[in-house]
């Protein structure tokens, strides 16, 4: 479902999202979703980022912070919407998504497809 998007540093024969960078787009929504779920958690990936971060006033916030920062920092697109990605492709994306469930088993908080829908759709313009 890419459209046009093509990473530096890969073949340009057809469009492609990394697996890696498929996966940060949407990791700052995913982790304020399941932040209630593992707080301390969170706080301490976020310290494990960034020792030195400055803390923000809202601690769900502390982890989508410091990695965005981080994503800022090594080039990585700005949410699904920096691949090509618009609103109007979320419904298209939430079945794909549920299909990976090895990476949902993870969560800490099972998320539902309107949860995946939700997350897809402020990752459009993520940060």
């Amino acid at each position: 479902m890419v459209k046009d998007y093509h990473p530096a540093g890969y073949p340009q024969e057809e469009p492609m999202v990394p697996h890696g960078q498929s996966v940060s787009l949407t990791a700052p929504e995913a982790f304020r979703f399941s932040f209630e779920s593992a707080p301390d958690r969170h706080l301490r990936a976020a310290e494990m980022l960034d020792p030195r971060a400055d803390k923000v006033n809202d601690q769900r916030e502390q982890l989508p912070s410091v990695l965005i920062s981080l994503m800022r920092d090594i080039g990585i697109p700005n949410g699904i919407g920096g691949v090509g990605y618009t609103e109007a492709d979320v419904p298209d994306l939430v079945p794909g998504t549920m299909k990976q469930q090895r990476l949902l088993a993870t969560c800490p908080k099972t998320p539902t497809e309107d949860d995946i829908a939700d997350i897809l759709t402020k990752s459009v313009e993520n940060w």
